[in-house]
């Protein structure tokens, strides 16, 4: 039932990003029009989404939740980093390719499958697992990408997005609430995070000339490992480990730190790849197709967990 209700929820995301894509190729915005879009998104919405999240009573019941989440986001994130060198040693790829392995959209993506399936309760602990994620972004993935051996803290503890979740956990942890008018607009900007991510995505699809593919004929090894290989591994580890008897609603906590972690690749990969100097094109094609397949991937290892 609820690889069939996350088929039906990430069927109706792929709408929003055909009408992204339609608005583009109808010549009434351009691709690159996205940015602002994306600004949005990164500067007022995710930081929305990340302290309203936290909007909760504490109890004794969600902190021994919010601990299983921080533990799951731990293993989940540390086995595909682990797991994604290993693949580029064996599978001789390049940086772009390891990260795009490594690092899921765990975001944009599924914060609001959480949001639709589970209700608005359950993406605080989306957050947890976005939070680590987002630090992991900025030291490992970045040196990765770079080749630089140097972390930029003070990047690391200006993002908005760190300092919008850690505000979040102090309003949690000392159970203070904004004020109604604040908090309410903070949901109401929180609620269109899936619209925009996924227009932006459409918008991003337009101008990508699909015929390049062909260039990329390695393209398969990442597509393949970010979206099966590495998805049944962390499905077997899931499933096996034990972890879900560690807190209340474990199997659910669970089923979410997994859809976080087999979701398509990061777009921070393209955006690094950007900064870099490394193959942006290539990180964005992987990205596109990956996005693409997810609708049928996704469920069918939510299927393989719940068997």
């Amino acid at each position: 039932m609820l690889n069939l209700l996350l088929f039906q929820q990430i069927a109706k995301l792929f709408i929003l990003i055909f009408l992204g894509w339609a608005i583009v190729r109808a010549g009434i915005l351009k691709s690159e029009d996205s940015k602002t879009l994306s600004m949005i998104l990164l500067y007022i919405i995710t930081p929305c989404v990340c302290i309203s999240g936290f909007q909760v009573e504490r109890t004794a019941e969600n902190s021994q939740m919010v601990e299983l989440a921080l533990l799951s986001a731990l293993v989940m994130n540390g086995l595909c980093i682990l797991l994604g060198a290993l693949a580029a040693r064996l599978f001789h790829l390049d940086v772009v390719e390891e990260a795009s392995i490594q690092y899921p959209n765990a975001g944009n993506l599924i914060i609001p499958l959480v949001s639709f399936i589970f209700g608005s309760e359950w993406v605080m602990y989306v957050t947890v697992y976005a939070m680590i994620q987002t630090i992991l972004d900025w030291t490992h993935a970045r040196i990765l990408i770079s080749g630089k051996r140097k972390i930029s803290l003070r990047d690391l503890i200006c993002n908005v997005n760190i300092l919008a979740i850690m505000l979040g956990l102090f309003l949690f942890i000392f159970q203070l609430r904004l004020p109604t008018v604040i908090g309410s607009a903070f949901s109401m900007a929180g609620d269109t995070i899936g619209p925009v991510a996924m227009l932006i995505i459409g918008m991003l699809m337009a101008g990508i000339d699909m015929q390049r593919l062909r260039s990329y004929r390695q393209i398969w090894k990442p597509v393949l490992l970010r979206l099966i290989v590495l998805p049944v591994f962390l499905v077997c580890v899931a499933k096996y480990s034990g972890l879900a008897a560690l807190a209340p609603h474990g199997e659910t906590l669970i089923i979410i730190s997994l859809l976080s972690a087999v979701a398509p690749s990061a777009s921070i990969v393209t955006q690094f790849s950007q900064m870099f100097g490394r193959d942006a094109l290539y990180a964005s094609l992987i990205n596109t197709v990956t996005m693409l397949l997810c609708i049928i991937t996704m469920p069918l290892m939510i299927t393989l967990f719940q068997m």
